[in-house]
């Protein structure tokens, strides 16, 4: 897919009502999950007020504006047009539209994170090659993405939640994405399962509109009161990976 297309397939739709019934009604619940992992990165050896953040795949902002006066630095790119300039517009953060094989990074950042974003690009292997170039040797990659060697994932086949292409490209398990890390120079050195943060109206849409295609039971009963009700879920498929680049290496 080129720039433009996959522009147009993240545009304004797919976070209101394909992909999620409304993505800023998940704001809460999005930050949410932040807030664990933001208490993560402070425990990694060197990371400090003093480090610079960049966030591939930043969607609205929502990480970043948590964040933003937290580091040294802080910015982020994503395939939107209409989710970057609700970032920069609404939410106040720096956020780039952009493919990021094609950016500069207008710093060498400390830590780059990726919030269940690496399933969607059509090239991972050249996207986390491109990171572990521009990142600061000693610097920290923070995935989350979904397990496909999971429990759940095995015993859910073709029908785990996770399985939804086209935006869902690639599916990677503990080996699979640790060897793609490692060969880049970026050696992982931890892999947690932390619970996920739903709100109501999100599972609804997931398992209603998405999986069983009830599209008319969704809107009814997505007019209830209670669908931003915060949910934590886990199913221990979905892995939270952290890897750090070589100290000598370029």
């Amino acid at each position: 897919m080129s720039t433009d297309e996959l522009s147009a397939l993240y545009g304004h739709d797919y976070y209101h009502g394909d992909e999620y019934g409304n993505y800023i009604d998940e704001k809460a619940a999005l930050q949410a999950n932040f807030a664990g992992r933001v208490k993560e990165l402070f425990h990694l050896p060197g990371i400090s007020a003093q480090s610079q953040l960049y966030e591939i795949g930043c969607a609205y902002g929502f990480f970043l504006e948590m964040v933003q006066n937290r580091f040294q630095k802080v910015s982020g790119i994503d395939i939107s047009e209409d989710a970057t300039a609700y970032a920069r517009d609404v939410v106040g953060v720096n956020a780039k539209a952009g493919n990021f094989l094609n950016t500069d990074l207008p710093y060498q950042p400390d830590i780059i994170c990726m919030w269940d974003v690496i399933e969607h690009l059509a090239a991972p292997e050249k996207v986390i090659a491109h990171a572990a170039k521009a990142m600061k040797p000693g610097g920290y990659i923070c995935i989350t993405t979904g397990d496909i060697g999971s429990f759940v994932a095995r015993m859910r086949g073709p029908k785990w939640r996770i399985v939804h292409p086209p935006t869902h490209l690639h599916y990677f398990d503990q080996k699979t994405l640790s060897q793609l890390l490692s060969q880049n120079g970026l050696e992982p050195v931890s892999i947690t399962y932390p619970p996920i943060v739903r709100t109501v109206g999100t599972i609804l849409h997931g398992v209603l509109s998405m999986r069983l295609q009830a599209d008319a039971l969704y809107r009814f009963l997505s007019q209830f009161p209670g669908q931003n009700i915060s949910i934590p879920i886990n199913l221990y498929d979905i892995m939270f990976v952290v890897a750090q680049k070589g100290v000598d290496h370029p």
